[in-house]
């Protein structure tokens, strides 16, 4: 055993040794948290093999490293959390538009201002995959590297086009879509609809802002922005097929789902104490971090409360009752916060109430616990039908959640069918090839190490097609105007013939 795990360092220490060191600029202008968890292992594990990174970030490391660098621009653009109504399409386009200029503050930044000006040379780029990814996405270009996106989600409505990947609407459902890939003939229409509104909504009220901050900051001239974000070699996703949905695409749309799930640590003294004493085990309930507890009305906590009340089980409940005159059932432990991943590993842990944000249900399938989803905007409706597709979870509509319904909920998800349907997802998530992290690294470095090419290598020709030629409408046009006119020609031919 001792020999295999010398041979394992030595292996490890070689590896590093013929790593290059490399440059790397990673552009993370995110203020939630749970978004940066995802590409900070990737960070250290870059860190590790001796490359040197500055990191653009809300959220710089706390323990110093000699080739880490930050420059910190928490405070820039403040924290905004999501209110538990009003969160349409409408809403969400308008704080997409509203972000842009926001983000630009960012730009502003005296460092980083600085950094454009210096055209300081890097080998990779690393920016975040989100709304503001076009106007992060040239600087790239002043540093004369090429660039990676990292997309928190299973996927972002603009990145198959970025990627030349064809988006094929009667199976690929929009991330704002009520369905999943199973979709009814009206499904289909209204995933069809909701994705032209999103395509055209985006470009047509996004472009004009985002053409104006682009030529403010990089005196460069941009049509679109898709246009804006064509340089990306290649962008990583929040995703794992078997865990959520198979699609065709290109090797430059690479899935590194579950990278920010690290090793299980020891719970917490207080909560291992409550959870040990929990004859019937026990259920954890969070909201995630960037919906606004404040926004949580007295009647739907009650209702929550009400129904935790009636269970056998007890509940661990993260959530900030300060601004709350609330009662708390016996069964029932508040905290303002708690090691999800760790008290989701425990044993007793039987189940989570979550608004299925990305981070909280990968954590939960690693974990292979069942699920009752509540969710509340973004893509938690669109992860919440596709747990329930799969049986692992079961959902409640935040505006009908009562008490009655919600200890329904419990007691369904708590069933064996669905523990059994999580276990089997467990399985498929862990059943890959290498690891995320594996994935993540070999695939960033495979980017510096064809730098020159890496921009065309792992795309699609479909980028260079216009709408009619990747329609083939062209094609169709050559085909059918000879044949009209042949139609025509013998119909003209015909009437001139019994005329005479």
């Amino acid at each position: 055993m001792k020999s295999i795990s010398f041979a394992t360092v030595v292996f490890c220490a070689l590896t590093i040794a013929q790593t290059r060191s490399s440059e790397i600029l990673v552009i993370f202008p995110t203020t939630a948290q749970s978004h940066y968890r995802v590409v900070r292992p990737l960070i250290h594990s870059l860190l590790d093999r001796g490359h040197k990174i500055l990191a653009i970030t809300n959220f710089p490391d706390a323990v110093e490293r000699a080739n880490l660098s930050h420059i910190d621009i928490s405070g820039l653009k403040p924290h905004s959390k999501f209110k538990t109504s009003n969160n349409g399409i409408i809403k969400s386009l308008t704080r997409v538009i509203r972000n842009a200029n926001t983000y630009e503050t960012i730009l502003n930044h005296p460092t980083v201002a600085k950094l454009l000006r210096s055209r300081q040379k890097f080998d990779l780029v690393i920016a975040e995959f989100f709304t503001p990814t076009p106007i992060f996405a040239p600087i790239a270009t002043v540093v004369d590297a090429p660039i990676v996106g990292f997309c928190p989600m299973i996927t972002f409505p603009w990145i198959n086009e970025v990627m030349g990947m064809e988006t094929t609407t009667s199976y690929m459902p929009s991330i704002i879509s009520n369905s999943t890939d199973r979709m009814s003939f009206f499904q289909r229409i209204c995933n069809t609809v909701r994705s032209v509104i999103i395509e055209i909504a985006f470009n047509w009220m996004n472009t004009p802002v985002v053409r104006q901050i682009n030529k403010n900051h990089y005196g460069i001239q941009t049509e679109s922005v898709i246009k804006t974000m064509a340089n990306l070699s290649m962008i990583m996703t929040n995703n794992y097929h078997s865990m959520f949905l198979p699609f065709p695409k290109p090797p430059g749309i690479v899935e590194v789902g579950g990278i920010h799930v690290v090793d299980e640590k020891p719970v917490p003294q207080d909560l291992n104490d409550f959870i040990n004493d929990a004859e019937h085990g026990v259920i954890l309930f969070s909201l995630g971090s960037v919906v606004s507890e404040a926004s949580l009305g007295a009647d739907k906590l009650n209702n929550i409360l009400d129904a935790f009340s009636k269970l056998k089980q007890r509940v661990i409940m993260k959530f900030d009752a300060d601004k709350y005159k609330i009662q708390l059932p016996v069964n029932v432990k508040v905290v303002k916060w708690f090691p999800q991943r760790d008290l989701l590993a425990h044993p007793k842990v039987l189940l989570f109430i979550s608004h299925a944000g990305m981070m909280s249900t990968i954590e939960t399938i690693h974990c292979g616990k069942p699920m009752v989803a509540i969710p509340i905007f973004g893509d938690q409706i669109f992860n919440t039908n596709l747990l329930v597709e799969k049986q692992v979870a079961v959902a409640i509509e935040y505006k009908h959640l009562e008490s009655d319904q919600l200890f329904s909920a419990i007691n369904e998800a708590l069933t064996e069918k669905y523990t059994i349907n999580m276990k089997k997802l467990q399985q498929l998530y862990n059943d890959r090839p290498h690891s995320p992290l594996e994935t993540a690294v070999y695939w960033t470095e495979y980017v510096m190490r064809n730098k020159n090419e890496s921009k065309e290598l792992l795309k699609s020709q479909k980028v260079h097609l216009n709408f009619y030629q990747s329609h083939l409408i062209d094609i169709f046009a050559a085909f059918l105007i000879p044949l009209i006119m042949t139609i025509y020609i013998i119909q003209w031919t015909t009437k001139r013939l019994r005329k005479h």
